[in-house]
C-alpha cells in the first residue's frame, strides 16, 4: 500500500498493537504436510492463507516471529492507490500502461481489504475516506498540474483545489483522490486469523524456515521437521528464498512518525501528504471504535516522515 512507518509508544508498542492482541499459535513441532504453505504471518501471507483457505486449499502457515508482528504492525496504515514516487516518475522509468497496472492492483488491494471486512464482520475501522497531496516549500504549483495529469491517464479519479479541507492550516493548492481509505491492521488480521482456524488451517509462529524449495519439488525445513507442501509462497518482507534476485535491488529506508491526541473532530477523516522526496503523511484514528478506542474525548492524528 503505502507509507510504512515506525508508529510506536515509548514502550516499543504501536497504537495498533496497543490496542488489539493476535490470536496466539503455537511453535511447529511436528511434521506437517498441506496443499500450501505460507512463509510469513503479516498481511500478505495472513490474506494469502484465507484466500486459499476459502477455494478449499489445506493451509500451513510460519512466522520466524509472533503473527502480524512486522511492518504489518507498524505501518501507519494508509490505503492508496496514488504510488509513493508519484505518476510522472512511474511514467519516465515504466509504460503508462504498466503505471496504470500498478493503479489498478492497489485499488484491488484496498477492494479485497474491505470484502474481507464485510465477510467476517472484523469491525476494524475501515472507512474509505479522501486523500489531498498538497505542495512542499520548493515545488512550484505546475508541479500538481503536471502530477494531475499523469495520474488521470494512469486511471486515478483525481482533481485539483484551492486547498485541503484544514481548519486553521492552508495547504494551498492540492490534488484531491477520493475514494481512499484507512483502518486498524490488526483488528483485521485478527479476525482473518480467526477464520483461518475456522477453515482447517494451521498457523505456528516462532517458527522458522531454516530451507524452502519451490515446484517442481515443493519443500521447507523448520529444524528436524520437513513441511512437503504442493506450493509454496514466500510472504516475507523480502524474499528469503532468493539472496540475490531482490536484495541486491534494495536499500532499507525508514520514516518516523508520532500519534498526538486532537480534540474528537477537529480534524476531517483524511489521509494528507506533501511532494517532499522524504514526505510528510498525515492521517487519523478515531476514537469510535471497540475496547481501548472507544469514550471518544479525542482522536488521534498519526503523523510521519522525514
Amino acid at each position: 500500500m503505502k507509507r510504512h512507518s515506525s508508529v510506536q509508544s515509548a514502550h516499543g508498542e504501536s497504537i495498533w498493537s496497543a490496542t488489539e492482541r493476535m490470536p496466539r499459535c503455537m511453535r511447529l513441532n511436528a511434521n506437517v504436510h498441506a496443499d500450501a504453505c505460507v512463509v510469513g504471518g503479516g498481511i500478505a501471507g495472513l490474506t494469502t492463507a484465507y484466500l486459499l483457505g476459502k477455494e478449499g486449499q489445506s493451509v500451513v502457515v510460519l512466522e520466524d516471529g509472533k503473527l502480524a508482528s512486522g511492518l504489518t504492525q507498524v505501518t501507519t496504515a494508509h490505503l492508496s492507490n496514488e504510488i509513493d514516487d508519484g505518476f510522472v516518475e512511474m511514467e519516465r522509468w515504466h509504460s503508462a500502461e504498466a503505471v496504470r497496472l500498478a493503479v489498478e492492483s492497489h485499488g484491488a488491494a484496498i477492494d479485497c481489504i474491505e470484502r474481507i471486512d464485510r465477510e467476517l464482520g472484523a469491525e476494524s475501522d475501515f472507512r474509505r475516506v479522501d486523500a489531498y497531496m498538497f505542495l512542499a516549500p520548493e515545488h512550484e504549483e505546475d508541479y500538481l498540474d503536471k502530477e494531475l495529469a499523469a495520474a488521470r491517464r494512469a486511471g486515478m479519479q483525481a482533481e485539483k483545489l484551492p486547498r485541503a479541507p484544514l481548519d486553521g492550516y492552508d495547504t494551498g493548492p492540492c490534488i484531491r483522490y477520493p475514494n481512499q481509505a484507512r483502518y486498524h491492521p490488526l483488528k483485521h488480521l485478527a479476525a482473518m486469523t480467526r477464520a483461518i482456524k475456522r477453515q482447517g488451517g494451521r498457523l505456528y509462529t516462532n517458527t522458522h524456515a531454516d530451507h524452502i524449495e519451490g515446484a517442481p519439488t515443493a519443500k521447507i525445513e523448520v529444524g528436524p521437521h520437513p513441511v512437503p507442501p504442493d506450493a509454496v509462497v514466500v510472504a516475507t518482507n523480502t524474499p528469503i528464498n532468493d539472496l540475490v534476485a531482490i536484495h541486491t535491488k534494495q536499500a532499507p529506508y525508514m520514516t518516523y512518525a508520532i500519534g498526538a491526541r486532537v480534540p474528537a473532530g477537529s480534524v476531517p477523516d483524511a489521509l494528507y501528504w506533501d511532494t517532499l522526496e522524504a514526505y510528510h503523511y498525515v492521517r487519523l484514528q478515531r476514537r469510535d471504535g471497540n475496547g481501548a478506542m472507544s469514550r471518544r474525548a479525542h482522536d488521534l492524528l498519526i503523523v510521519g516522515g522525514e
